[in-house]
């Protein structure tokens, strides 16, 4: 569970990062979604948009806010945990998504299940292959708070658990998870 404190410091960050970081759980939390990325991770090919019933919601539904129920409101792919905002990617879902309008059947929001780094991290420890650096999908400069330095993956010679290659402090990826979140390593 985030504190309060956490969402006032991060209010500007994007649900997805928090979604995909943050949260309190054990390998026992997997849930039928995150089995998803498993299947990714192993046969390195995301699901077609059709597999994965990926829909976006029409204009004049999102304009007529007083007839869509709170559930609605709030399930798009920006409050997912595998959405990538900045990319408009999803780790499970192929090709451009729709943050804002977007959902598929694999939404899966802060809290349910396992993280997707922790998810990674299974995946390496059953396998013991490390992800290829661009399946990480690093970027040079993370959000405040949830950079390369804040994730419980990040080894201070600028290596990385989960991906090959060298990461500066600053750099972040899409399967960050902050220190002291999710699964014990």
């Amino acid at each position: 569970m985030v504190s309060t404190d956490i969402n006032q410091d991060h209010a500007k960050v994007e649900e997805s990062v928090i979604a995909k970081s943050t949260g309190g759980q054990e390998e026992k939390d997997r849930v039928s979604k995150d089995v998803a990325l498993y299947h990714v991770l192993g046969s390195h090919k995301k699901m077609t948009k059709e597999q994965a019933r990926y829909t976006e919601q029409e204009e004049k539904d999102i304009t007529n806010e007083n007839e869509r129920s709170d559930q609605d409101k709030q399930n798009t792919c920006v409050k997912c945990k595998f959405n990538l905002p900045d990319e408009n990617k999803c780790h499970i879902v192929e090709g451009f998504i729709s943050n804002d309008k977007g959902i598929s059947k694999f939404f899966s929001p802060k809290g349910d299940g396992m993280l997707p780094g922790d998810i990674v991290w299974d995946y390496i420890k059953k396998t013991g292959r490390k992800l290829e650096y661009e399946e990480g999908d690093p970027i040079a400069n993370g959000a405040e708070g949830y950079q390369c330095k804040d994730c419980k993956y990040y080894m201070y010679s600028d290596r990385c658990l989960l991906l090959k290659g060298s990461f500066m402090p600053e750099m972040s990826c899409a399967f960050v998870v902050k220190i002291g979140n999710g699964v014990e390593i």
